[in-house]
């Protein structure tokens, strides 16, 4: 069965995620006010900036991992995604929900699509 739609909204959801990743490392002392309005996390990781985007930064690295392997086991790679998905929504909020959607979609196809018969 082709996993073509799991592996481009994988794709899709990692690049944004890498984007706003990139995005709060340039930018986080600037926004600082903005981003401390959606950050789940208090203390060490909470209080920089920086940490919450290289966080995002490395998850959605992993992300685009798990979409471009997603076709050899989709079950294995469709759990990661949705575990990224979830888990960074409560890492860096709100600037997540594009990617975290689109993450959470594709786990959940791969994990749950079956495969049509062969005939």
């Amino acid at each position: 069965m082709s996993r073509t739609l799991e592996l481009v909204l994988g794709l899709i959801g990692a690049i944004v995620g890498l984007v706003a990743g990139f995005w709060i490392v340039g930018y986080g002392e600037d926004i600082s006010d903005y981003i401390q309005t959606f950050t789940y996390l208090n203390g060490a990781l909470g209080d920089e900036i920086a940490n919450l985007g290289w966080v995002t930064v490395v998850a959605s690295a992993l992300a685009l991992i798990a979409s471009l392997l997603i076709k050899k086991s989709p079950r294995g790679w469709g759990v990661l995604l949705v575990l990224i998905g979830i888990l960074m929504f409560f890492v860096v909020g709100q600037i997540w929900i594009v990617s975290g959607i689109l993450l959470i979609l594709a786990g959940l196809m791969g994990i749950f699509r079956v495969p049509s018969p062969k005939y």
